[in-house]
């Protein structure tokens, strides 16, 4: 074989390498849809993948947020898009499950008016008192709990927020009661505990560590399924016989309703190329995301469990934000 018909040969193959690779793909870039300002977590996340993800998909990957109404505003953007994969949603379960299962009026549901395309990671939690605190496990707090019955009160992000309903689920497993105070954020919910203004709550792993490791806080447990890399001497809620007692944050992509099934493909293999990454696990987790890469399917499935669960501590604790 000559030299030329080499190199024709190999520049056959690669342009029709290109050509495969792209069939069902629309061209023109991509847009990753976050639902909040940019700077915040689900921001920062997204921009670390939207960074790689060209080199992949071989088109520009641009990050939009359309911040508002809690996430629900980005969401609803992405769920009325052209269904060819260059809308997608980088969004958290706190605008995908929560929001709507705590409104009758919700704009969407995530089973039906998207398409899961794949799992980043998930946001551990940790069930956190004061130092000062005389409740020094798990036991002790909800013996306090059931002997004063709404005594003891927890803080959260806002009403409706992820922790808030993980400390739902926490009083309905245990079979405990405790007064809501709800927060415009975690900073002052973080304030008003340091403070003692309030006796416990479930704040996410990377702001809690800090104070965690300083001393002024004392963390109890954590609902995530295993023990954290960071707090390997706090069990877990199941560990401590709380079977049920499982709830994590999560990130994930997702298409609007009915992206074809060859564009989904290409889509997940893309995230998961990236999620594999070294440099990217490791800017990733430095923001307290686990990463968890998987099939579209078993984003589906857990979507499914997701919000089977939390419409059910909606509906058991009386949660509704209409």
């Amino acid at each position: 074989m000559s030299m030329l018909t080499r190199c024709v040969l190999l520049c056959v193959g690669a342009l029709c390498a290109v050509s495969a690779s792209a069939a069902g793909f629309p061209s023109g870039p991509v847009h990753l849809v976050v639902g909040f300002p940019p700077g915040g977590g689900t921001d920062g996340a997204a921009r670390i993948i939207a960074e790689k993800l060209p080199a992949q998909l071989g088109q520009p990957t641009i990050v939009d947020n359309r911040a508002g109404a809690g996430g629900t505003l980005g969401a609803q953007n992405v769920a009325r898009a052209a269904a060819d994969g260059t809308t997608l949603f980088f969004g958290t379960g706190a605008e995908l499950i929560i929001n709507p299962v705590t409104r009758k009026t919700a704009p969407y549901d995530v089973l039906k008016n998207f398409t899961p395309i794949g799992e980043v990671g998930s946001v551990s939690f940790v069930l956190v008192v004061p130092a000062s605190s005389p409740i020094k496990d798990v036991p002790s707090l909800i013996e306090r709990a059931k002997a004063q019955p709404n005594r003891l009160n927890f803080s959260s992000f806002g009403m409706g927020s992820t922790n808030h309903m993980i400390g739902e689920l926490f009083l309905s497993r245990t079979g405990t009661k405790a007064t809501h105070i709800p927060y415009q954020g975690s900073a002052p919910a973080m304030t008003a505990l340091l403070a003692n203004e309030v006796d416990f709550t479930f704040e996410t792993a990377a702001v809690a560590l800090p104070h965690i490791k300083s001393g002024k806080l004392r963390a109890l447990a954590t609902p995530s399924p295993k023990r954290l890399r960071d707090l390997p001497d706090t069990p877990t809620l199941r560990e401590l016989g709380y079977q049920e007692l499982i709830a994590e944050g999560w990130m994930g992509l997702l298409g609007p309703a009915s992206v074809p099934s060859d564009v989904v493909e290409r889509l997940n293999a893309a995230l998961v190329h990236v999620l594999e990454l070294p440099d990217v696990r490791e800017r990733l987790t430095a923001r307290g995301v686990e990463v968890s890469p998987g099939s579209a399917r078993q984003f589906r499935d857990r979507l499914a469990a997701e919000q089977s669960k939390w419409r059910q501590v909606a509906q058991n604790s009386g949660i509704s934000l209409d």
